[in-house]
């Protein structure tokens, strides 16, 4: 399975519809993508915003804590936080932004990467002062690979895939909730990401047994579990509101649940 798939196929439609034929030439392309490139959010909420311009400020949650008891859980929160910077960045609000950039630093540094990602929150700091979205979704991917690189050259492998997941499931309980709200059969055709979410699954399940065995990570599985059953749409069927609930109300349980304060 490419992953790249995702995001070459928004750019093929302009609006995200998986459905879509990819040329030969994009065929190849996904071909040569390393393993390490993973479908961004970002392109995602792009393609949310072509489709309906939400109030992506509707958008933003409490702020969550940056310590969390297991390094699992801090991955996921960390992949969470990313996507939190992507809505700031399509609600073009430097200072959420940058609050968001700290926090996304303060949680890596916890997952113990070096110095040069750690250098990332000043540019991030510095981009959104100069309200230069498109250098801010730029630099909060490559923070994010830089991330995902420091984990696996740490031999993390299991906590790169967990950003990704938490990233995405985040991603998706914004998405549900902008179609939600646009009432748009085209806003909820873009949650048709069966193939994303089976690729998401099978990095989970790939991961040690002892991993595989931590709460956060069964939660994270029976989560996307859920998603992906939501998506198996039959051919020719449209997307139900009844779906677009149904994966709000399970992305938006676990990241409540995931970013929940200790008690």
């Amino acid at each position: 399975m490419k992953i790249r798939l995702l995001l070459l196929v928004l750019a093929a439609t302009g609006m995200g519809s998986v459905r879509a034929e990819l040329t030969k030439s994009q065929r190849a392309e996904a071909e040569r993508l390393p393993a390490l490139t993973v479908p961004s959010p970002s392109e995602f909420f792009v393609a949310i915003d072509k489709a309906g311009k939400p109030d992506w400020m509707s958008f933003y949650r409490a702020p969550a804590p940056v310590t969390y008891p297991t390094r699992t859980r801090t991955a996921l929160n960390l992949g969470a936080l990313v996507t939190d910077g992507y809505v700031a960045v399509e609600a073009q609000d430097g200072q959420q932004v940058k609050n968001t950039g700290k926090d996304i630093i303060a949680l890596a540094r916890a997952l113990g990467v070096g110095e040069d990602v750690l250098m990332r929150g000043k540019s991030i700091s510095d981009f959104a002062d100069n309200n230069d979205w498109f250098a801010l979704r730029e630099e909060l991917e490559a923070t994010t690979n830089e991330v995902r690189r420091a984990m696996m050259a740490q031999r993390d492998e299991a906590l790169a895939a967990l950003i990704t997941a938490g990233a995405w499931l985040r991603a998706l309980e914004v998405g549900s909730r902008a179609s939600e709200l646009s009432s748009e059969e085209s806003s909820a055709g873009l949650l048709r990401q069966k193939e994303l979410i089976g690729y998401l699954r099978s990095e989970l399940q790939a991961m040690p047994v002892e991993t595989r065995e931590e709460p956060a990570v069964q939660r994270a599985d029976s989560t996307l579990a859920a998603v992906e059953e939501q998506m198996s749409v039959p051919t020719g069927e449209t997307f139900a509101p009844e779906r677009v609930l149904a994966i709000k109300q399970n992305t938006g349980t676990f990241i409540a649940e995931i970013s929940a304060k200790e008690e």
